[in-house]
């Protein structure tokens, strides 16, 4: 059997606990640190919106109706016609109201002539029962004369009245600048406006003051109020307007709240075209606003991760407003604290960070 000498059987007793020390104090004195993203927040304004259905209408759509009955002796326009206000579209046959704005006229001069005659007669008859010369009776009776004859010419003037307001109504002329949506009337139709089957002659549609409306869901008919600023899109266009009006009722059908929003169509849009609106529901201003990712679910709550000399700092947050991928902190941040963004939701409180770079997210 081969033995070792004393001496070097004590050596390695020592060395060999030595040699085993050296890689256990590298190993104490490494520390594993999370990588981070950094931001710095800052007080900025976030807004929560919604986007809508809508539809977009006229706001003026006459159907043009005749007032007389008479025949259609000229039509000057046609569907999709663009009419200015004042404009004639049609004309009916106004021989008949002529005539009788002529016998009205006749009337009124006879009775002119009349009056002037009855009244020099109750002037006369008036000196006389003044003089005692004449009974009371023939006074009243020339007075009587003459406001009858005073009667018979109102009546003439009324009638002279409707006949020149039914000559004006066989002009057919455009109340609003315009488009001809529909025409429903030839040369040689006969209307009747007292028919309950008669169609209107033309209808119109006002093609520069439009509105949107937009149909807001039961969840939301609270947030909707007047005044409210609204984005329209359509076809790739956009304009903004605001809700001028809403319904004090929701719709059975869809159990939505329907709002208008008035607007001047600058971007040639049509009556009944589809559109979207993006609707601001609620806008704050200066507050702390910090990305979604930030903000991490722990058993106690959200928390929101403060870099503070290496290590992070679990800070209990209470959220207000979101919006596109950002969220309003209430409470628990100030204004240039510097929290973790991307790997937050690896961290815990007190663990050592390593700073990966530094975020320049803001919303």
């Amino acid at each position: 059997m081969k033995t070792f000498p004393a001496t070097l059987l004590f050596g390695l007793m020592f060395s060999t606990p030595l040699l085993a020390a050296e890689p256990q104090q590298q190993a104490t004195d490494t520390v594993y640190r999370t990588p981070v993203t950094a931001l710095t927040v800052e007080k900025t304004s976030i807004a929560r919106s919604t986007r809508l259905q809508g539809i977009i209408e006229s706001t003026r759509t006459p159907q043009l109706k005749s007032h007389v009955s008479a025949e259609v002796v000229e039509v000057n326009v046609d569907e999709g016609d663009t009419v200015k206000q004042g404009d004639r579209l049609a004309r009916l046959d106004d021989e008949s109201f002529r005539l009788d704005a002529d016998a009205a006229k006749a009337d009124i001069a006879r009775l002119d002539v009349r009056i002037e005659n009855l009244r020099r007669t109750l002037t006369r008859i008036q000196s006389l029962r003044d003089q005692k010369l004449t009974p009371q009776s023939q006074l009243d009776d020339a007075s009587a004369a003459v406001r009858e004859a005073e009667a018979q010419r109102a009546q003439a003037r009324a009638r002279l009245a409707q006949a020149k307001y039914q000559l004006s109504q066989t002009r057919i002329v455009a109340p609003l600048s315009g488009v001809v949506q529909q025409r429903t009337v030839s040369v040689g139709d006969y209307v009747n406006p007292m028919s309950p089957s008669s169609p209107a002659l033309f209808q119109l549609v006002d093609t520069q003051h439009l509105r949107a409306r937009l149909y807001f869901p039961e969840s939301l008919a609270d947030a909707a109020t007047l005044d409210m600023p609204v984005t329209l899109h359509s076809g790739g266009q956009q304009l903004t307007a605001r809700i001028t009006r809403l319904r004090p009722m929701l719709e059975q059908s869809n159990r939505a709240l329907h709002a208008l929003a008035d607007f001047d169509n600058s971007v040639a849009w049509l009556p009944g075209q589809t559109i979207t609106a993006d609707v601001v529901l609620a806008q704050h201003e200066n507050v702390i606003v910090v990305p979604e990712q930030a903000v991490v679910p722990r058993r106690r709550g959200e928390v929101v991760y403060r870099l503070h000399a290496g290590k992070a700092e679990a800070v209990p947050v209470r959220l207000g407003l979101r919006q596109d991928g950002h969220i309003e902190i209430v409470s628990g941040l100030n204004a240039g604290d510097r929290i973790a963004i991307d790997g937050a939701a690896f961290l815990a409180d007190g663990v050592p960070v390593a700073i990966q770079n530094e975020s320049k997210v803001q919303p």
